[in-house]
């Protein structure tokens, strides 16, 4: 069978299906990154009050780990922790302009566990404790305080390709 050359017509069609299929291929990643960025917002603190907000609620509760401490026992030295710390701050900002106002906050220590070991050449108990301070936070509905863009302008900002 001899081999034929291809038509210009044929090798125009061929480039056009190359970039529809390229361009196919762009935005499915482009909606695949919105949908993961669009989760991530919804199940963020600011995406939970907006859901609340949106659906009447009158109180708004938030919880978040603002400390962490582990327990380390070193032998013949003794104990210490090490502690990991979070500020809520920009979380409780970003809650009170979807629609809430601050009522009250209480933070409360959780402990996770605790090593001890003898001390060394000496009585009593080196004690290490592991926890973290839990802070609860109540807000109540507050329409003055409502800044937080509509969905449609969130879903253009976070660039939805359905949007574009």
């Amino acid at each position: 069978m001899p081999l034929r050359k291809r038509t210009p017509e044929e090798i125009a069609a061929k480039e056009a299906d190359k970039q529809r299929q390229a361009a196919d291929k762009d935005l499915r990643r482009r909606q695949q990154s919105f949908d993961q960025a669009w989760q991530e917002f919804r199940s963020s603190p600011a995406g939970q009050a907006r859901q609340a907000f949106d659906s009447g609620d009158h109180v708004f509760q938030y919880s978040i780990d603002v400390m962490n401490q582990q327990a380390i026992i070193v032998a013949m030295i003794g104990s210490t922790t090490t502690n990991r710390a979070a500020d809520p701050t920009a979380v409780l900002n970003s809650v009170c302009r979807e629609g809430w106002e601050l009522v009250n906050g209480d933070f409360v220590f959780v402990m996770t566990g605790q090593q001890s070991r003898d001390k060394f050449m000496s009585s009593g108990q080196n004690v290490a404790v592991a926890g973290t301070v839990i802070a609860y936070y109540l807000f109540r509905r507050c329409e003055e305080n409502h800044e937080a863009e509509s969905d449609a302008a969130l879903r253009l900002r976070l660039g939805d390709p359905a949007q574009a």
